[in-house]
């Protein structure tokens, strides 16, 4: 009997240290994310040295001043000391706000966004930040994803909800999902969020149920958006194939459509929310 008596109690134990490990992981994932991303960034610059490969140059939409980039965990240690390039002519391109990945799904961040975040910051851009939508999953727990990741300060750039894949779901599902988290996202931050999806889903899923947004639209290798006039676009992701001088990874290209006073104006800031119908 005392036998099977301590069998049970180191069972239990056992049960009960796994449990609580469980759930360390989950409620601390990220930070255990973060600092494991870390150390591996640490251990690839020391196994694997960045060197510099051949730059190849793009061309850049005429007619637009204000250039950015947008980035993830998928440009691996990230040259922030070179933030420009050259176009096709050989013209400087310099690099004046940049989005970063934050979250996706409902509990997912980007290992890389937190280091991304602080240096973008140190270095005095404007910044953003982007949620990966998933529209099979729970919108107020992607809302509550992104919110506990992102911490907006005022002269950044609104949140951004990245849509791309209706997995599944029905145009008013979609619908019905984004605005709710756009809803939530508002209700945090103060400003109503941009949305980003190529230009055929916001066609197709997007631009009639949303005129008191704005948007961001990839569209890529052509000299010129075509979109309807009821889309309200503030930003054009142009090129995924652009390369900074020193830097021999991809990153997005992306300008801005206006000038530095309407780019200023749709800032997070303290005071009126700015949006379509008042800026335009």
């Amino acid at each position: 009997m005392a036998r099977r008596k301590i069998r049970w109690e180191r069972a239990a134990v056992v049960s009960l240290v796994f449990i609580v490990s469980l759930y360390a992981i989950f409620y601390y994932h990220k930070p255990i994310i973060r600092f494991g991303y870390k150390v591996y960034r640490v251990f690839r610059r020391h196994l694997r040295p960045y060197h510099p490969g051949q730059f190849h140059a793009i061309s850049f939409p005429a007619g637009f001043a204000i250039h950015g980039i947008d980035i993830s965990h998928y440009q691996e240690d990230f040259n922030w000391e070179n933030l420009r390039t050259v176009d096709l002519d050989g013209d400087t391109v310099n690099f004046a706000f940049v989005f970063m990945k934050a979250t996706q799904g409902a509990w997912s961040e980007d290992p890389a966004f937190e280091g991304n975040w602080e240096d973008a910051h140190d270095r005095k851009l404007l910044c953003g930040a982007y949620h990966y939508y998933m529209a099979d999953m729970d919108s107020r727990r992607q809302a509550e994803n992104f919110i506990s990741s992102v911490k907006l300060q005022e002269g950044d750039l609104p949140p951004v909800i990245d849509i791309e894949d209706t997995r599944g779901k029905s145009k008013q599902e979609i619908v019905d999902g984004v605005k709710t988290m756009s809803q939530l996202l508002e209700k945090k931050y103060g400003c109503k969020p941009i949305i980003y999806s190529n230009i055929n889903f916001i066609e197709d899923y997007l631009s009639d149920d949303f005129p008191d947004h704005y948007f961001w639209v990839a569209h890529y290798y052509v000299d010129e958006i075509n979109i309807s006039d009821e889309v309200h676009w503030l930003f054009w992701q142009h090129n995924d194939k652009a390369m900074m001088l020193g830097y021999d990874q991809k990153v997005d290209a992306d300008v801005f459509n206006g000038d530095l006073i309407e780019l200023q104006s749709i800032l997070v800031r303290t005071g009126p929310v700015i949006g379509p119908s008042d800026s335009r």
